[in-house]
């Protein structure tokens, strides 16, 4: 019962302010986050609202929030087609690689220069470099959605840049980690079991996307059954989710590589038509919404008090190395100086990746110190995710307007 008064009192709420934020003449996501923020602020306060203050605990929004993720990627893929994520792969390679060594390098030396001096000093700053790398992937897919650019050269530049660049954060990942735990990285040979396990995920996806399921879609074609082609297409979002997990990726490249091979082609332009009208609706009117509170519930306002000078200075290098590191390459592989510029934006929201490094981090006891930037530097890096992935859909809109 009290899940579902969660989920009564969420919807209303971050729809509400969606509608808010659209009469405002900004994307319906950005009041979503607000939202989140308001929530979160409400249960820090602890003021006497029944429900709202339990809310930014229920586990439920963290699950709410996995669904989220799942239909929005799974959406994306549908509305994308394979050709158009190979025609950018390598101006969106060279965009991924800039967008992730530029901000790694600016936050690592922002970090040096103002923690204290001891063992754990490298640890700390490779860790605010690596949560300053990494890209959103869902957040940028289901912006540029909602704003309409998904088909244009700036949306399928992101997008294909946001898979690479998940696939290098996941990389990166595991070098944090091993740092944390170890107190050493991974050698080589680890590096590359990953890189090498990647490759095997695209290449079972793409030869089960290109030869299996058109196959399997025809001989569900003569099913009897209610809905037989959407069950087919979540058990292959599914499966590509567990492949992805089982071979050390992240989930999130499954329901996307599902979505890609599920075309008007395979499953006839009727089928197509209206399965991605069923599963845009219900994302677009209820996981997206939880999705995008459930980044603003995440804020911690400690950092704002105590050192803000320090988050400041971090969330100005996390979008500015995002907009100098993807930008630049983008402006390299033809785009012009607007779509460049969009380029960068449309990379700079921060999200998961960020915060499951910074969880880590912070159970390994990386922050516990007296010193007032590390003791909140847990703060300072939820923070920075969210602002920048409310700076985001606001700077896309301006700039291609």
């Amino acid at each position: 019962m009290e899940h579902a008064l969660h989920l009564l009192l969420l919807l209303v709420v971050t729809r509400l302010f969606g509608e808010l934020s659209e009469r405002l003449g900004q994307p319906a996501s950005m009041g979503e986050i607000v939202a989140g923020v308001a929530i979160a602020l409400v249960a820090a306060a602890s003021l006497p609202i029944p429900l709202l203050a339990s809310l930014a605990e229920s586990p439920f929004l963290e699950v709410a929030a996995e669904f989220g993720i799942f239909f929005l990627l799974l959406l994306a893929g549908i509305e994308m087609r394979p050709r158009e994520i190979a025609e950018h792969s390598g101006g969106s390679l060279a965009v991924a690689l800039g967008g992730v060594l530029f901000p790694l390098g600016a936050g690592f030396a922002l970090a040096w220069s103002v923690l204290p001096e001891t063992p754990l000093k490298f640890a700390q700053a490779l860790l605010v470099g690596v949560a300053l790398s990494i890209s959103a992937v869902p957040v940028a897919v289901s912006i540029f959605r909602e704003l309409g650019y998904l088909h244009t050269r700036v949306g399928r530049t992101v997008v294909s840049a946001a898979i690479f660049d998940d696939v290098i954060g996941l990389m990166l990942l595991a070098v944090v980690t091993g740092v944390i735990e170890t107190g050493a990285s991974p050698d080589l040979a680890a590096m590359l079991a990953l890189l090498g396990r990647a490759g095997l995920f695209f290449l079972i996806a793409i030869a089960v996307g290109l030869f299996l399921y058109p196959r399997l879609s025809r001989a569900v074609s003569r099913m009897r059954i209610p809905a037989p082609h959407f069950s087919t297409l979540m058990a292959l979002a599914l499966g590509f989710a567990v492949l992805a997990e089982a071979l050390g990726m992240d989930f999130i490249l499954g329901p996307f590589m599902a979505g890609l091979f599920f075309d008007p082609e395979t499953v006839g332009a009727k089928i197509y038509d209206g399965i991605k009208r069923s599963v845009g609706d219900f994302t677009d009117g209820l996981l997206a919404p939880l999705f995008f509170a459930s980044i603003g519930v995440r804020v911690e306002l400690g950092a704002v008090t105590a050192v803000p000078g320090f988050l400041l200075a971090l969330v100005g290098v996390a979008f500015l190395g995002k907009l100098l590191g993807a930008g630049l390459p983008a402006r390299l592989a033809g785009l012009s100086s607007r779509e460049s510029l969009a380029v960068g934006v449309g990379m700079s929201g921060r999200g998961a990746v960020e915060l499951i490094i910074a969880s880590i981090a912070l159970e390994a006891g990386l922050f516990d110190q007296p010193d007032p930037i590390v003791a909140n530097l847990f703060s300072a890096l939820v923070i920075m995710a969210v602002v920048t992935t409310l700076i985001m859909p606001f700077g896309l809109r301006r700039v291609l307007r």
